[in-house]
């Protein structure tokens, strides 16, 4: 079994990588949300907002905005890049520790 191409293992297992921990979200679950809003609105850029929007949540610490943006444009979607005041304001609403700090990985 090859791995990275058509029919690896990862393919045949059907596994699905958790990108953001606080919400438990799945690349397999981007994937499908992405698609669907690439669908309703064709040739409009994709957020990171729009995906949580997706799944019925918001994002909590943003650790795993940079990863969802980079699988969107892995996916071939127009991507708006979250700013990083964003992400800063994002961390310090909810959390008192350092700004590197993922409650995913702790």
């Amino acid at each position: 079994m090859g791995l990275g191409r058509k029919g690896s293992a990862r393919e045949k297992i059907g596994s699905n990588m958790i990108i953001c921990h606080c919400n438990h979200i799945t690349d397999h679950e981007i994937r499908e949300i992405a698609q669907k809003l690439a669908d309703e609105n064709p040739g409009k850029p994709l957020r990171s907002n729009q995906i949580y929007r997706g799944r019925g949540c918001k994002a909590k610490c943003g650790c795993c905005r940079p990863m969802i943006e980079a699988l969107l444009l892995d996916l071939g979607h127009e991507v708006t890049i979250a700013h990083r005041e964003d992400l800063d304001r994002l961390r310090q609403r909810r959390f008192t520790a350092a700004p590197n700090d993922c409650p995913g990985f702790s």
